[in-house]
């Protein structure tokens, strides 16, 4: 079976459309595109919840069902729904006679004594196994002894004083050698910032990338999407308590207050501050 990211491609081809023309239109980054298309999950910063979000859209796009590529997403990366290999069918046993044997039939006298059960018999290669292994656990304690001993006599005669408990002492109160600094990744702000929103609720939303509307209309509950913006992305909602929003990947929380209208904007450092009237 051909893989998600080839499958993609596939029907992006077949769509008769290019990266750019695709992200023009789902307003994802041909870089996001191109690493859907060749199965890097590893450059999405916002995780599996900005990967599934870009998948949905990018389904909707190529005229794929979303459910089917979220399926295979996770049958390659999380290995969920992968079928069990069967297991091989049993032999039929053989019908036993409804007919009793004449040995079964006939009653045991009183008078014959009932044999003892058998013993199984005793794999002869297991006890060969054991033997090896007992013949070298004494092997390897014997050496054990006589190097222990034979150190022993040697720092006596080089007149070692036997190591006490002294030098426990001293090691305790040694200063340690503090670890090296770990230098500080710098956050790149060239980046951008990317943020996801999942409805809980019917709620309207408006979202803004550096400026340009991405997004206008009514989201469902269960609905995920995601944007992308070099500077800035803003959202606008007259339902706060109906959107969880995810910002590069670290989760928010609901974006306000329940049946409260309010404009939050994130870039590539953290929240933006957003003036008075940018949401109207």
């Amino acid at each position: 079976m051909k893989t998600l990211g080839v499958w993609l491609r596939q029907a992006r081809e077949a769509k008769g459309s290019t990266l750019g023309e695709a992200a023009e239109s789902t307003h994802i980054r041909p870089r996001f595109l191109e690493a859907l298309e060749e199965g890097d999950f590893a450059v999405f910063q916002g995780g599996d919840v900005q990967i599934r979000g870009f998948l949905r859209i990018y389904a909707r796009y190529l005229d794929l069902s979303p459910d089917e590529v979220l399926s295979r997403y996770d049958a390659e990366v999380h290995g969920v729904g992968a079928e069990a290999p069967k297991a091989p069918p049993r032999e039929a046993q053989p019908a036993r006679s409804a007919e009793p044997s004449a040995r079964s039939a006939a009653p045991r006298s009183p008078e014959t004594p009932v044999p003892p059960s058998l013993p199984r018999r005793v794999n002869p290669v297991m006890v060969m196994i054991v033997g090896v292994l007992l013949v070298a656990i004494a092997a390897v304690a014997v050496a054990l002894v006589y190097f222990a001993g034979r150190d022993a006599e040697e720092s006596v005669a080089a007149g070692v004083t036997p190591v006490s408990s002294e030098v426990g002492a001293l090691t305790a109160t040694a200063t340690p050698t503090p670890p090296p600094a770990i230098p500080t990744a710098t956050p790149d702000l060239q980046q951008g910032v990317t943020l996801t929103l999942e409805a809980t609720e019917h709620v309207w939303v408006r979202v803004t990338e550096d400026g340009q509307k991405a997004y206008t209309g009514l989201m469902v509950p269960g609905q995920v999407e995601s944007w992308s913006g070099e500077k800035s992305v803003t959202v606008h909602t007259g339902n706060g308590a109906g959107l969880l929003m995810t910002v590069d990947g670290q989760a928010q929380g609901a974006m306000c207050g329940r049946g409260e209208v309010c404009t939050r904007a994130w870039g590539p450092a953290g929240e933006l501050a957003v003036p008075p009237g940018t949401g109207s």
